[in-house]
């Protein structure tokens, strides 16, 4: 079973802006997919059981970014 992290992210206007936050992201352990998308302001992650939700909050901020809101779904 997987969870789906979506979180708003501020500071993404460009379509390299995406690329980078869902490379950023998606090299973090316990991520299947990662997908930004900066025309919505949102990133979508899928991770595996057991994954830490706080580092891809950290993750984003370290690429530059900021998490305004998050909602996790299993």
């Amino acid at each position: 079973m997987t969870e789906q992290m979506i979180l708003n992210v501020q500071g993404m206007d460009c379509a390299g802006c995406e690329q980078r936050l869902t490379a950023a992201v998606q090299r973090l352990e316990g991520v299947r997919s990662a997908a930004a998308d900066h025309t919505t302001g949102v990133l979508e992650v899928e991770l595996a059981p057991g994954a830490d939700r706080d580092a891809v909050a950290a993750r984003v901020a370290e690429a530059g970014y900021t998490v305004t809101d998050q909602e996790v779904r299993s």
